[in-house]
């Protein structure tokens, strides 16, 4: 290969970043399809009495995803001793469900909705632990752990943290750390630069909870979720049930707690008098149902409110906006897309299917949106509850039941060594911290909230860590067989970041051998148009780093009560908090006019959905935390369009991926696929 075609290794870097980002969101948005689940291949495939697949795999339409799955989660101790069973038939029914229940896009809904925004975080901590399963951690010699580290510096914690990484990927730190929770419960003296990685990590964690709760206009909304299921779970009922000596009386009777259903028509499928009847709802599934049925209620308002005012909206508008509800799926999706490619609101675009008049004022058509993202929102938690809480078979409960199966043997262990009714509530006392530390407050003597900053995050984590060591502390101080088990697999599975060797030929061809390949096979003028955008590219991934760096410093210099430098950003670090924003600002939007631009979610960032109405009957569309969003505009980097790199390399990075998945899969009768 002549040596022109090569890239360099930060164009490699660029390169597989562009490539894993793009394809991590794209298999995350398949699953919006029946077909997803379908085309996965392993695990959810048929397989015999033996565990193995009944005919060999074609490659698998969401290669990074099963490249997770396979290679750390299947892996995983009580994750490998599920039945043959669990995963291509609950698990992927399940899924299948949820792809036929056809639930909302945020195109239609004008906002980005919750689901959005946690399916985007999601695939951004995907690709990160993607990139580095598939690029590795460099080798190098190992660090001085117990050099000095100034943690008062945002560079200081980066090398850290990176120093860290390198000894748990190519050193015995993972033994060491165990050793030191065997010990004692305080971590982080284990060296300074653990306890400085742990400072890092929690500035991230802390970060990724202020855009969730902070900055997400839908933070409000997942709060208040998380607040109906802390109060509805009986923290003292299950302290009770803790306190049972016998671990098998304990797990039965946690299991009859929650999970046992006791509606008539259990009872009569039991006595053989009906099959299959619907059983009702165990514990479980009736805080799920509850938490989402009172958020439906607050829709309905919003929906009886609209209907109210007959000059806003017709009830041709209605009829028209429900009769496209109920219709057929492919026939809501040509709507959606004739909205998209013709520049028209979704509202003018359900109209015209349904053969209505589409002389609307600015007012109706603003009702109009409201209403259908109000009916949307009620749709699509009545088909949530449908298939968590009232389907049949009930494959919630029998996966939780399965999940428990396979634990027990753990929890036998940790029961009679460990005393859980501590740690219950240590659990509590953290969530009533959370729900504390993240609801607005009023400022005093004014009606302006204080904005939640990535501080008051940290804060939160800086006084609840102790619970997680003590916990971890007791694990493995109590539960030495439990603990070797736990430690064998993450050595196992922390060795599959190491980067792979070019030399050793039992070793697998490096994916980054093969992109060079590829490239090398493109023609001179796709050659140069690919590496134009991947060097725009590396240069943005140099901006977010810069940034990332810069919000670091401004936070140390705050916890140590230091000026702040910029004040005005109030944004935490890490790339991967850019990445997920940027995902979210590509969103389609409906246009908010009758004719004109789509909209993208960086237009309504600080909109959410409108629920019941106040006092004076308006609808909560707006965010305490709107102003934050205001300020974080002018910090952000536009990422570059590098659509050209994925048009030429896109689906055979995909195919590279797909094969190399295939490796880590069972063979078929003794044979390769």
């Amino acid at each position: 290969m002549a040596s022109e075609v090569y890239l360099t290794a930060p164009q490699l870097r660029a390169l597989l970043d562009i490539l894993i980002h793009h394809e991590t969101y794209a298999e995350v948005q398949s699953f919006q399809s029946p077909e997803a689940i379908e085309a996965y291949g392993w695990p959810f495939v048929d397989r015999d009495n033996k565990g193995r697949p009944v005919r060999p795999h074609s490659l698998s339409s969401s290669p990074l995803l099963q490249l997770l799955l396979t290679r750390l989660v299947l892996t995983a101790p009580a994750v490998r001793d599920l039945s043959t069973g669990f995963w291509p038939v609950k698990f992927k029914g399940i899924m299948k469900q949820f792809g036929d229940a056809d639930l909302s896009d945020s195109y239609d809904k004008g906002t980005l909705g919750t689901r959005k925004r946690l399916a985007t975080a999601a695939s951004t901590i995907h690709e990160a632990v993607t990139r580095g399963l598939l690029s590795g951690v460099p080798r190098g010699s190992l660090p001085d752990l117990h050099a000095r580290y100034d943690r008062e510096k945002a560079q200081g914690l980066t090398k850290a943290w990176r120093d860290c990484i390198h000894h748990l990927v190519y050193g015995n730190l993972i033994d060491e750390i165990f050793d030191q929770l065997t010990r004692t419960a305080d971590l982080e003296a284990h060296s300074p630069a653990l306890k400085g990685a742990i400072e890092y990590a929690q500035l991230h964690i802390a970060t990724f909870l202020h855009q969730v709760f902070a900055l997400s206009a839908e933070g409000p909304y997942l709060l208040r979720i998380i607040e109906n299921v802390h109060r509805l779970v009986p923290y003292s009922v299950i302290g009770q049930t803790l306190r049972v000596g016998n671990a098998a009386s304990m797990i039965n009777g946690m299991s009859r707690l929650f999970l046992s259903k006791l509606s008539m028509a259990a009872v009569s499928n039991w006595i053989g008098l009906t099959s299959n009847a619907a059983d009702g709802m165990n514990l479980m599934q009736r805080i799920l149902s509850l938490v989402l049925e009172w958020d439906t209620t607050d829709f309905r308002k919003v929906i009886e409110k609209i209907k109210l005012n007959k000059e806003s909206i017709s009830n041709e508008h209605i009829t028209a906006i429900d009769a496209h509800l109920t219709g057929d799926r492919k026939r809501r999706e040509a709507v959606r897309a004739k909205s998209m490619q013709e520049h028209k609101s979704i509202i003018v675009a359900i109209l015209e299917s349904e053969e209505q008049q589409v002389s609307l004022t600015d007012r109706q058509h603003t009702s109009c949106l409201e209403y259908y993202a109000a009916k949307l929102a009620i749709r699509d938690r009545e088909r949530i509850i449908d298939i968590l809480c009232n389907s049949t078979p009930d494959l919630t409960t029998a996966i939780v039941l399965e999940g428990l199966g396979a634990l027990d043997p753990m929890i036998r262990v940790v029961h009679k060594n460990v005393d859980l009714r501590k740690h219950l509530a240590a659990v509590e006392g953290f969530l009533t911290d959370f729900i504390k530390t993240t609801k607005p407050k009023l400022q005093e003597n004014n009606s302006r909230y204080n904005l939640l900053t990535v501080e008051d995050f940290v804060g939160l984590l800086q006084r609840n860590r102790h619970r997680l060591w003590a916990y971890l502390h007791d694990f493995c101080d109590g539960c030495p067989d439990l603990r070797d088990t736990w430690r064998e697999w993450m050595k196992d599975a922390i060795k599959l970041f190491q980067q792979q060797s070019r030399v050793d030929p039992h070793e697998r061809i490096n994916i980054g051998d093969r992109l060079q390949d590829v490239f090398s096979k493109l023609t001179a003028v796709q050659r140069e148009l690919v590496i134009g955008k991947i060097d725009a590219h590396s240069k943005y991934l140099n901006i977010l780093s810069e940034l990332s760096r810069a919000k670091m410093q401004r936070i140390i210099d705050d916890l140590h009560g230091r000026s702040r430098a910029g004040a005005g950003d109030t944004s935490g670090p890490g790339i991967y908090a850019s990445r997920w924003q940027a995902l979210l600002d590509e969103t389609p939007i409906t246009p908010s006019r009758l004719n004109g631009p789509l909209r993208s979610g960086k237009d309504v960032k600080g909109t959410r959905a409108a629920r019941k109405p106040d006092n004076r009957g308006n609808f909560d569309t707006s965010d305490p935390n709107t102003a934050i969003l205001a300020q974080d505009e002018s910090t952000g980097s536009v990422p570059p369009d590098v659509s050209v790199v994925i048009d030429a390399l896109g689906l055979d990075f995909k195919r590279m991926v797909a094969n190399t998945s295939l490796d880590d899969l069972p063979k078929v009768n003794g044979k390769d696929h």
